[in-house]
Formats: C-alpha cells, sequence, structure tokens
C-alpha cells in the first residue's frame, strides 16, 4: 500500500465527532481564511471562505467550532528527506465545542 501524501482523508476519532487532519492541509485551511481562531485554540468555520480541496468537506459545517491539538509525526526522523510530499506526516486533531 503505497503512502496517499498530506491531503489523504480526515480521520475520524473517537466517537465524539473528533478528526485529525494532516497539519499540511490544516495549515492550508487557516491560509484561505476557512477556519478563523476565536480563542486561544479555539477556531470556527468562516462560511464566507472556501475550503481547499478535500475529500470530505462536511467535516468543517458553517459556524461549526473547534478545539485543536496538534498530534506528533509518528515517523518522525524516518522520513524520506528526498521526498517533501511524506516528510512531515503529523496531524491536528479536531474536537467539537458544544
Amino acid at each position: 500500500m503505497s503512502d496517499p501524501g498530506p491531503f489523504h482523508d480526515l480521520r475520524p476519532v473517537g466517537d465524539r465527532g473528533a478528526f485529525s487532519v494532516p497539519r499540511r492541509k490544516w495549515r492550508e485551511i487557516l491560509f484561505v481564511g476557512a477556519m478563523r481562531e476565536i480563542e486561544s485554540g479555539i477556531y470556527v468555520r468562516d462560511p464566507s471562505r472556501p475550503l481547499p480541496p478535500m475529500r470530505q468537506p462536511e467535516y468543517f459545517a458553517a459556524g461549526r467550532r473547534f478545539r485543536t491539538e496538534r498530534l506528533p509525526d509518528p515517523k518522525q526522523g524516518r522520513a524520506d528527506a528526498l521526498n517533501p510530499r511524506i516528510r512531515d506526516r503529523s496531524r491536528v486533531l479536531l474536537t467539537p465545542v458544544d
């Protein structure tokens, strides 16, 4: 099985609606303004800004708030330095805030 790279699908985590997204994709989401920080570590989906292309955009409903936490790269130090697409496999955990 080949590595799909940093823009593969979002991964559900647990049963409370949390999911993780590749860190590179998270940076892209912030760059385009699709999510904005409203408190320290709490982000809200801005419906006026488009999401970058992804396979499961329904996770980011308009007005939905998330607490974020960076997850470590599971293969730290073992990535292929010649292939920047797989150099950083770390992810960001997004947990819905009620």
